[in-house]
């Protein structure tokens, strides 16, 4: 190989090594930004739509602290998308609201009262 060649090579692989994530290509003007696809297309708002075989969980906690203490649980050991679930505040109750697949309810519903739920 000439070293040519290997300047080129070692010159894309610190250009890609310098990438994040690695699908968006670097940037070659300031003014461009850095990403393929602005932020706000890859993450639109709003609400997803509802699945046919999904549930809603509606669980009672002590306080607002413990709902989200539980949701932070949910979210990492479901895995639950974050969008799926709501904290709801009425006067004296603190209610959570999961929409969850129905084959997955179950456990969900277990995972929850590990965390102080009740049922609602």
């Amino acid at each position: 190989m000439s070293e040519t060649h290997r300047q080129r090579d070692q010159l894309q692989d610190e250009t890609v090594r310098q990438t994040f994530p690695a699908s968006d290509p670097p940037s070659s003007a300031a003014s461009q930004g850095s990403r393929a696809v602005p932020a706000e297309r890859m993450m639109p708002g709003g609400e997803k739509p509802p699945s046919p075989d999904e549930v809603t969980l509606s669980l009672r906690f002590p306080d607002s602290e413990a709902a989200k203490l539980a949701l932070e649980a949910v979210v990492r050991e479901g895995p639950l998308d974050r969008c799926c679930a709501r904290i709801e505040l009425d006067d004296d109750r603190v209610i959570m609201r999961l929409d969850v697949p129905s084959a997955e309810a179950a456990r969900m519903a277990t995972l929850l009262h590990r965390h102080g739920a009740m049922e609602a």
